[in-house]
């Protein structure tokens, strides 16, 4: 969903009139029906909301996520509402729609708060020093910036070497019209790249051509089967240096063979 004002629902027709007979007949009745009429009427505060938060943090964060927490905060500001008190209800509501909305982040969010305290301490040191000095301070300048020393300023490094999330939902591109996730791009590292495998049998059809058949064997199963050259003499019977000697005499073969071909390089 993009973070604009094309999801906003039609705008509410009651006149205000309408509206202060509601809160009256709410506030002596509490109706569900009469609730639902209230909440309906007081959604467009969530959605203005919600965008105006959501412009502030990362794209991965859902604005349907928001506009659900702040669907929460004006159920309970109409609940707690008093309308005899003569308060305009619209600015009671939006502290508590942002209220419940900022209260779901903080609850979401995995990175304890000393941490995030400390780092902006470190940031802060280091901006202060950089703009004294005319450069970049080294650790020992930050220390004392901060009032540490160097074994204490390891241990506060330590504090605040926290790793990025990402969330895998989130869009690949900013392009509205892709609706491709983060994790549909993600490599399978399992997966076998159908270009490498046909280049390795196109490279195999080629080496075996001129080989007996001790040679090819060899070939196989060092480079294709990826067993050892001791392994090599005792699936053939052979001793670990008549391998050495069938291998070398395969480089030789395929280094011309190649060579002729023009097959430098291959990926």
């Amino acid at each position: 969903m993009s973070r604009n004002a094309d999801y906003y629902g039609p705008p509410s027709e009651l006149t205000e009139e309408e509206v202060d007979q509601l809160w009256r007949d709410f506030s002596e009745t509490q109706a569900q029906h009469i609730r639902d009429t209230l909440i309906e009427h007081y959604m467009v505060l969530v959605y203005s909301t919600a965008e105006r938060m959501a412009n502030r943090l990362p794209d991965h964060v859902n604005v349907n996520d928001l506009i659900g927490w702040g669907t929460l905060g004006l159920i309970d500001a109409i609940n707690r509402f008093e309308h005899d008190r003569g308060i305009k209800f619209s600015t009671y509501c939006c502290s508590r729609i942002s209220g419940q909305i900022l209260d779901e982040l903080r609850r979401l969010d995995w990175i304890p708060r000393l941490v995030r305290v400390r780092v902006h301490q470190l940031e802060r040191a280091r901006d202060d020093l950089s703009s004294r000095l005319g450069r970049l301070p080294d650790d020992e300048e930050v220390a004392t910036e901060l009032g540490l020393d160097m074994d204490q300023y390891d241990e506060f490094l330590k504090e605040t070497r926290v790793k990025n999330i990402v969330s895998l939902s989130r869009k690949w591109d900013d392009d509205d019209d892709n609706d491709l996730g983060q994790i549909d791009m993600l490599p399978d590292v399992t997966a076998t790249n159908p270009l490498t495998e046909l280049q390795r049998a196109e490279i195999k059809e080629v080496a075996i051509k001129g080989l007996n058949e001790k040679q090819k064997q060899v070939l196989v199963m060092y480079y294709f089967e990826n067993l050892s050259l001791k392994e090599i003499g005792q699936v053939l019977d052979l001793s670990e240096s008549r391998v050495c000697q069938i291998h070398a005499q395969v480089l030789d073969f395929l280094k011309e063979k190649f060579c002729e071909r023009k097959l430098t390089h291959v990926q």
